[in-house]
């Protein structure tokens, strides 16, 4: 009985709430038969603040190894760079030397079929191979790599320039169903011949080829319009070889293909400038990714303990609701505004260190982070923080600080779905992203804290 008490108490409080003019503080008391429950609905403010770039997972999947440069005059730069290891055939045999293998050509080909930015401006890609550590298949790295810790630079393979829509081609050839967007670059002589006289000893194991060719290191030296977002990642040795046939010499033309798989590491090195805090107007706070800035949110804990408990007395406590209003502001347009992102996770702080290395949250607990939806219609997003409540304040009265706080962070995130619709990853946003949000303090319409809750 007393759960179907608390049921009806619950939608007559939701009628209640919509049909009031004062939504902001409101109180009921209702007294069913051998029972009394009190409820409240409070409006609690938040202090924010602007938090600093944040790095996090380097490793990046197949589907996301992103390059390029790109220039907001709001929000800055950011810059993404890759490290790349090659997958060699394992056990793979070359024709033997009475067949004359001869190399005919070494070409790196990097698909995409997503980017961000500009049509036209250029990029220059440069690639170079790392020639002192390797990468390491069970290390944890960040994406503030120091790039001196793999490569001296000293060995470029090459560079060209390209841009985002190949300018080469017709509109019925980009348009085409079967056409598929890439970056090609055809290695000089040098480096086929360098190549092609890798040991074949070392197609034993990955780690024996590593000793011979570690990866490279592909950055760009021009350019800050465009980021292009690679999911395929081949080098292709194309070589040939010779014998004889009905007494008449027959060559074969075949290739060796080594891809930038799940077998070896693909890292992400991102630099992002920092936007000095005095730039920024008090009344917002700025989110960007991948690896930017993801600011504070802390709630007045203490304060809300302080507020329950005048109103409730010793009366056991449960939160109904506990909803964050995050509103965006000072939204961007046009064809290279910002993109903003779809979700966002708000986490506790003392998590955020497991969240940006393991790159993802291993079980979502709505004690630890709870996740939000950009909604394009009320520019916002909104966070249940019901169990973040229930679990930060007792069920029954005790004596508690009112002074203290408790620190999240807004992280721009990806989501991926099972084809029931649930949730089955949530990590860092790797692409380009960036929202205005209204702070704490803001005028107009400040982030704030919706409670309803309930002492009975």
């Amino acid at each position: 009985m007393k759960r179907a008490y608390k049921l009806v108490l619950f939608v007559v409080l939701v009628v209640l709430v919509s049909a009031c003019n004062d939504t902001e503080q409101l109180g009921l008391l209702l007294q069913p038969e051998g029972d009394k429950i009190l409820l409240r609905l409070d409006t609690f403010p938040v202090q924010t603040q602007n938090g600093p770039a944040i790095p996090i997972s380097a490793q990046c999947d197949t589907s996301s190894m992103a390059l390029g440069e790109f220039y907001d005059a709001k929000y800055g730069s950011t810059k993404a760079e890759l490290f790349i290891q090659l997958s060699p055939p394992v056990g793979y045999k070359f024709a033997p030397d009475s067949l004359n293998p001869t190399p005919d050509s070494l070409v790196l080909y990097m698909y995409y079929n997503k980017w961000f930015g500009s049509k036209t401006s250029p990029l220059e890609l440069s690639i170079y191979e790392l020639n002192k550590q390797s990468l390491q298949y069970d290390k944890t790295y960040l994406s503030d790599l120091n790039v001196s810790d793999f490569t001296d630079q000293s060995i470029l393979m090459g560079k060209r320039m390209v841009t985002s829509v190949d300018q080469t081609l017709s509109d019925s050839i980009l348009e085409a169903e079967n056409y598929y967007p890439v970056v090609r670059y055809k290695f000089s002589k040098e480096q086929l011949d360098r190549f092609f006289n890798i040991p074949h000893s070392a197609y034993t194991s990955q780690d024996q080829f590593a000793q011979h060719f570690k990866g490279m290191y592909i950055t760009t030296k021009y350019g800050a319009s465009t980021v292009l977002y690679f999911n395929q990642i081949d080098l292709k040795l194309f070589y040939h070889y010779t014998y004889k046939k009905n007494g008449k010499d027959t060559i074969v033309n075949t290739s060796v293909v080594y891809p930038a798989n799940k077998e070896v590491r693909q890292l992400n090195k991102f630099s992002n400038t920092e936007v000095s805090a005095s730039e920024i107007s008090d009344s917002v706070v700025y989110v960007k990714s991948p690896a930017g800035m993801f600011p504070r949110v802390t709630l007045p804990i203490g304060q809300i303990r302080t507020k329950v408990r005048g109103e409730i007395g010793n009366r056991l406590f449960s939160v109904n609701s506990a909803m964050l209003v995050v509103e965006a502001t000072e939204l961007q347009t046009g064809d290279l505004a910002m993109p903003i992102p779809e979700y966002m996770t708000l986490i506790r702080g003392s998590k955020i260190d497991d969240f940006v290395t393991k790159n993802h949250l291993l079980q979502m607990s709505d004690s630890v982070a709870v996740l939000g939806m950009y909604n394009s219609k009320t520019k916002s997003y909104v966070f249940d923080l019901s169990y973040f409540l229930n679990s930060e304040i007792p069920p029954h009265y005790t004596k508690d600080k009112t002074d203290e706080t408790l620190e999240l962070l807004l992280v721009p995130s990806s989501v991926s779905l099972n084809s029931s619709g649930a949730i089955t990853s949530i990590k860092p946003l790797r692409k380009m992203g960036a929202v205005t949000l209204r702070s704490g303090t803001n005028t107009e319409s400040p982030m704030r804290l919706k409670v309803i809750y309930s002492g009975f």
